[in-house]
């Protein structure tokens, strides 16, 4: 089926932007452990570039991820309760559009924390040596306050609660799909069950309908004996 298939399309995309995520945390990470490990280690350039900075574009394709989920949920709610009408309504131009909108979206969702802050080139004391720094504006912590506030409730809550309403749904549809069925089982039963009463109804009626005629046959074709009377007639005056 490859990327004809909507499905495939949009997991193919969820996965890259898991495997985006997933790589640029790894520094993130990393630079917190040197961190904790050893804190008093030289580093070439500034430590909070790896931890706020590349931080909060892996952000983007976490927010991506979820976007993508929610969406798969929603497919998957209309294949369950739609089934004739899916391939109309999800079809492969509203797949990417909805792909690329929901992407740029991640992006402008994020796009105020991406302006407080800045690399600037700084020189170590006591040495010529440049070292690259992450200068962080005066805003930038009640920005980052209200960027998470905004996506921890409007954006999650949003999204946990499209999965759950997806997730009633299916499940009502396919409870009724199947005492549907259950009930065409148990109909196609009873009209077995009448059809084969009816049947040996027929068979206990056709039985002695049959026995008359074959007693009746054997009847007509045996001849009808007479006692021998000229014989008894005679054998009387004989003793006399």
């Amino acid at each position: 089926m490859g990327l004809k298939d909507n499905v495939t399309t949009t997991l193919l995309a969820l996965s890259v932007s898991d495997l985006i995520n997933l790589i640029l945390n790894c520094p993130t990470v990393a630079a917190r452990i040197i961190l904790e490990e050893q804190p008093s280690h030289n580093w070439p350039f500034d430590s909070l570039i790896l931890i706020a900075g590349i931080y909060w574009y892996a952000y983007v394709f976490y927010d991506y991820s979820s976007f993508v989920s929610v969406f798969l949920a929603v497919v998957r709610c209309l294949c369950v309760a739609k089934p004739l009408a899916f391939k109309s309504l999800i079809t492969k131009q509203r797949t990417l559009a909805f792909l690329i909108t929901t992407f740029f979206t991640a992006v402008i969702l994020r796009v105020p924390l991406f302006t407080v802050f800045r690399l600037a080139s700084v020189k170590r004391s006591g040495t010529n040596s440049s070292f690259t720094k992450l200068v962080l504006s005066a805003d930038y912590s009640a920005i980052h306050k209200a960027n998470d506030i905004f996506h921890r409730t409007m954006i999650s809550w949003l999204a946990y609660t499209t999965v759950i309403v997806c997730v009633v749904i299916s499940l009502h549809k396919l409870k009724e799909a199947a005492r549907f069925r259950r009930g065409m089982f148990m109909a196609k039963l009873d009209n077995h069950k009448a059809s084969v009463t009816n049947q040996e109804r027929s068979n206990e009626h056709s039985f002695p309908v049959s026995t008359i005629s074959a007693d009746t046959c054997c009847q007509s074709k045996i001849p009808e004996q007479t006692p021998p009377k000229t014989v008894e007639v005679i054998g009387r005056e004989t003793l006399h």
